[in-house]
């Protein structure tokens, strides 16, 4: 395990909320600190030095940067949990991996050979396809920054560098050590990802020989081999792996193949022969890398054991392959990996490691261990099946209300959304003889966000970087090439074997063809109301039900299109099929319990799901994407008002729910919703000037913080796109603009778009929003383009003080 010390006088005993309790290393960059989450969890806190970013931009934009690397898949990496700024000072939080570092482990026992180096050359190089697919670039890969972990070798510290680069302090300097720099950086040129390429080789020779290849004496002695000389590869006596380490060394970084065309040669395929371009590395194959490294890497395996293919049949080695022809564990054997649904790894039997797979093969927590569950492409998943589980939001005797019966609107007198949908409305208040108007609650507090990537619970180790700094002229950020709607493309330099976002995955954004809305076909007076609701058969979201003067009264759309009074329930909201409705019951039950209504719009039929009791209730019933679960926001009553308590997920098809309460004391003031993906669930965290959508997991485990994503908006709908890759707030700093941003986490606006409002509808689809705008004395819902022109009316409403009260439920249909 690393070697810890006890903390000295003067360093912190607190970074934010995670407690310190020893040192694990110290460097150019920063102190490293082993902490524990408010979890329990054991992690690894990166202290940078308060001189890298004096100012307040420099500040957030190394924030910026370093979140971005909650991209990256978790296969042989550890992952960045939290970024921040405490004090001044710039403060990273990852997994703790608890083992040594190849260069520790190479200076005690002597050079990797054999196997052990093929098993280390796996692991790491898939590392680096997991971190170039997210669009990342190491720039500082070196031997001090992989861990020996018992699982495997583990890569750290990805993205850093890059974030150092552009503080303001650092303009134009690149971090990085002597030994392991190319030629191109020494040139002043761009460090890309053929430079991690070059760190690759030169980190695999000195495993091979316990010394880099372009030596460690004076600098100039250094540049010079690395500009001029070739390497001594002798040592390395795989054929094959010697091939490859000598390709990736190659002065010319054109030259030089790309991760994933390393990696399917080291594999073994066909597809990374010399030559033949690689196609972009699939999940299963990343799988693959991390199943065949995951055998022994660590201390006292330098090389014994037989090297075997990772491909190899259920007779002669421990993985086997699963339905989509990737490995898993065979019988009999103790690897810490098996496969899951797809192939990917996950748990064994009795093996000790903390990461198994949920489908998709991605890392969840074993018994004892924080959960981190995850489902197809990597996103976190929890609760029976692996799925969220929704709740419904009620209220009846004993939901306290307001003196006067309403609930407390946000600022400028408008009610601020609850948890009707992702990102964003803010929490509920209840009201004598009314539920919760969604996004009731106390008023947000004003402040900036920023991006933040939260690990689940799970301890990573983040090693001091212990480089020197050299200024180089003409050090650039690599290209990214957006157009006018925000939408950022690889450049078109991308080689053979070089991410490129694909449909469906996180950083997909919208493609360049812009669909049309249809005009309205039919007009339908709302009972009940000066609202008039103008709709198409082809619109994608129609109303399923709307609500008056502060729920009190509450509409609800028939199978046949019409409307009319419920007296039953507070909030209403149907699936995507039209099928089923959640509902939040107005009345406890006998027994005290707030209960979630499951209708069958087809037969009448209701299945009554318990959810809290009294004094806890649910609010803002919400499907998930798949319709297989729902979600409720939940707020304990207190006196005549309301505090935060967490959220419930309801299972559909087993009508049950599982509640979570959330312990993080900034967290759910705005009500909680649905990441795009159906398997992690957001809020609004608010601390003084600081705003914040952090994400949790099904359990209530932290996964991911978004930090500079605007300031919150209250969304009647969904503040996710239909592609589960977009998200809208206010633009920072103005009610005026309407920022669309990026799930990904890069922490870019992708687009601003011009609209004065006080409340969103939602998205219309992946290319147009939909939200109310002041209209003559009243209102009307319009969808806009990203260039904030009107396409279409969606409805109007005459009477200002009812749109006030009002809350329209639209559903997307499909």
């Amino acid at each position: 395990m690393p070697d810890l010390a006890s903390l000295r006088p003067g360093d912190p005993e607190r970074v934010r909320e995670y407690q310190l309790t020893a040192r694990l290393g110290e460097g150019g960059q920063g102190t490293v600190f082993l902490g524990v989450s408010p979890t329990g969890a054991r992690v690894a806190v990166k202290l940078l030095r308060a001189d890298l970013a004096q100012d307040e931009e420099a500040l957030e934009r190394f924030v910026r940067e370093v979140s971005t690397t909650q991209r990256v898949a978790p296969f042989c990496t550890a992952a960045v949990i939290d970024t921040g700024v405490d004090q001044h000072r710039p403060y990273i939080v990852s997994e703790y991996i608890d083992g040594p570092t190849l260069d520790a482990v190479v200076a005690g026992e002597g050079p990797r050979e054999g196997s052990a180096l093929h098993r280390l050359a796996i692991g790491t190089v898939t590392a680096l396809v997991a971190i170039h697919q997210a669009g990342i670039v190491h720039r500082d890969f070196k031997p001090s920054n992989v861990l020996l972990a018992p699982d495997g070798p583990r890569v750290i510290d990805f993205g850093i560098a890059k974030a150092l680069d552009r503080t303001s302090t650092l303009t134009a300097m690149a971090i990085g050590t002597p030994s392991y720099m190319t030629p191109e950086q020494l040139a002043g040129e761009t460090a890309g990802s053929p430079a991690d390429m070059f760190a690759w080789g030169c980190t695999m020779v000195f495993a091979a020989t316990g010394q880099p290849p372009f030596g460690t004496d004076s600098l100039p002695a250094i540049f010079n081999r690395i500009m001029n000389m070739e390497p001594d590869l002798r040592a390395i006596t795989d054929p094959a792996l010697r091939d490859l380490v000598g390709q990736c060394l190659s002065k010319d970084a054109a030259l030089r193949p790309t991760a994933g065309e390393a990696l399917l040669r080291l594999l073994g395929h066909a597809g990374g022969a010399p030559g033949v371009p690689a196609p972009t590395a699939p999940r299963g194959i990343l799988a693959e890398g991390s199943a065949a490294a995951a055998q022994q890497t660590g201390p006292g395996s330098g090389g014994q054991a037989p090297a075997q293919h990772p491909g190899a049949g259920q007779g002669g080695h421990p993985w086997q392959t699963g339905p989509d022809g990737y490995p898993q564990t065979g019988p009999g054997r103790a690897h810490p990996h098996q496969t899951g649904p797809g192939g990917y790894p996950q748990q064994g039997p009795g093996n000790p490691h903390p990461l198994q797979t949920g489908p998709g093969g991605h890392p969840q927590a074993g018994p004892g261990y924080p959960q981190r569950q995850t489902g197809p492409d990597g996103y976190p998943q929890t609760g029976p099946g692996g799925y969220p589980q929704q709740a419904h939001h009620q209220q009846g005797p004993g939901y306290p209300q307001q003196a006067d019966g309403y609930l407390r609107g946000g600022p400028d007198g408008y009610p601020q959304q609850a948890a009707p949908q992702p990102y964003g409305s803010p929490a509920t208040y209840p009201s004598r003889g009314a539920s919760p108007y969604p996004g009731q609650g106390p008023e947000p507090r004003s402040g900036r966000k920023v991006w933040v990537a939260v690990g689940a619970g799970l301890a990573v180790t983040l090693v001091a970087a212990v480089g020197i700094t050299l200024a180089l002229r003409g050090t650039t950020p690599d290209p990214i090439v957006s157009t006018h709607a925000g939408s950022t493309y690889p450049p078109a330099t991308s080689r053979p074997g070089d991410s490129t976002p694909q449909a469906g995955d996180p950083t997909a954004t919208p493609t360049s063809a812009v669909s049309v809305p249809p005009q309205a076909t039919r007009t339908i007076k709302l009972p009940g109301s000066s609202i008039t609701l103008h709709e198409s058969e082809d619109d994608p979201i129609k109303l399923s039900a709307y609500s008056l003067d502060w729920d009190k009264n509450l509409y609800v759309r028939a199978p046949g299109g019409s409307f009319a009074k419920n007296g039953k329930y507070f909030q209403y909201t149907t699936n995507a099929s039209g099928t089923h409705a959640l509902a939040t019951d107005k009345v406890y039950d006998k027994n005290n319990y707030a209960v979630v209504s499951v209708v069958d719009r087809r037969s009448g039929s209701v299945s009554k799901i318990k959810i809290t009791k009294a004094p806890v209730y649910p609010t803002l019933p919400q499907w998930s994407p798949d319709g297989r679960r729902g979600l409720v926001t939940l707020y304990e009553a207190v006196g005549d008002t309301s505090k935060e308590y967490g959220y419930a997920v309801i299972d559909i098809a087993r009508k049950k729910a599982a509640i979570v309460r959330v312990k993080e004391k900034d967290a759910g003031t705005w009500s909680y919703f649905w990441r795009g993906d159906g398997r992690a669930v957001g809020t609004w965290a608010l601390a003084g000037k600081t705003q914040r959508i952090r994400f949790y997991d099904l359990q209530g485990t932290v996964l991911q913080t978004l930090l500079d994503v605007g300031t919150p908006v209250t969304v009647e709908g969904d503040d996710i796109s239909p592609s589960g890759t977009l998200l809208m707030t206010y633009c920072k700093g103005t009610e005026r603009e309407i920022c669309i941003w990026s799930t990904a986490a890069d922490a870019e606006a992708r687009v601003r778009i011009p609209f004065a409002t006080k409340r969103l509808i939602g998205w219309y689809d992946d290319q147009h929003i939909a939200g109310w705008r002041r209209k003559g004395t009243g209102y009307e819902a319009v969808v806009i383009d990203f260039r904030g022109q009107v396409k279409r009316v969606l409805a109007t409403s005459t009477d200002a003080k009812e749109y006030e009260k009002q809350f329209m439920r639209f559903t997307r249909e499909g």
